[in-house]
């Protein structure tokens, strides 16, 4: 019986914790996307300048 109501428990708490996680995903995923973006922006323009000036 105790192991039933300690499975249930985990099982609970990793769906509530995957539905915050999609939760936080789906709120913060354009700034997720902006951050990503500038990150491979950057390094590719650093580049191309780095070509062009010699």
């Amino acid at each position: 019986m105790e192991m039933e109501t300690i499975t249930t428990a985990i099982g609970t708490a990793i769906t509530s914790l995957s539905t915050n996680i999609q939760t936080m995903i789906g709120t913060n995923l354009p700034a997720l996307l902006g951050v990503a973006a500038i990150f491979i922006a950057i390094p590719a323009v650093w580049g191309l300048v780095k070509r062009f000036c010699r």
